[in-house]
């Protein structure tokens, strides 16, 4: 016995399976009426539905209305969909320990002491730099310098 897969997967029906599962019972219902037409007729009528258990009671019913599509001219059918939106929960950080906190606030105090010192020795020099340039020598004048 072959399986088809394409039953099961068909994206374009979103009651397709429930359409095909109404189609059996329709067809199991015509042969057990053609193997014993000597029942009363009143077995085959169509009982109420009753709700299956933990389902909701109070469910609307669903309405399949035929639309008339108008004719497709060969162009794209439909629009990218837009992306799905996924809300992952946060990560709960774990407890750290006292030491740890200390090790992690030292590393973090030694990078900002290092920046500042890093700026600092540029702002020497520069003023360094300046500083040589204004007391050159008449004769030979750093580039950019004034000469007496």
């Amino acid at each position: 016995m072959e399986i088809d897969l394409t039953k099961n997967l068909d994206q374009t029906d979103p009651v397709g399976q429930q359409k095909r599962r109404l189609r059996q019972a329709m067809r199991w219902q015509q042969q057990i009426q053609q193997a014993l037409p000597e029942r009363p007729p009143e077995l085959f009528k169509p009982r109420p539905m009753q709700p299956e258990i933990g389902t909701a009671r109070y469910e609307p019913a669903v309405h399949i209305v035929a639309v008339e599509l108008p004719e497709w001219d060969g162009g794209k059918a439909m629009s990218a969909p837009a992306p799905t939106v996924i809300f992952r929960p946060r990560r709960i950080a774990r407890h750290i320990p006292w030491q740890w906190r200390w090790i992690v606030a030292g590393i973090r105090l030694t990078r900002i002491v290092r920046k500042s010192a890093k700026q600092q020795m540029k702002q020497f020099n520069k003023l360094q730099r300046q500083m040589i340039r204004r007391v050159l020598p008449r004769h030979k004048a750093m580039r950019g310098a004034r000469a007496r």
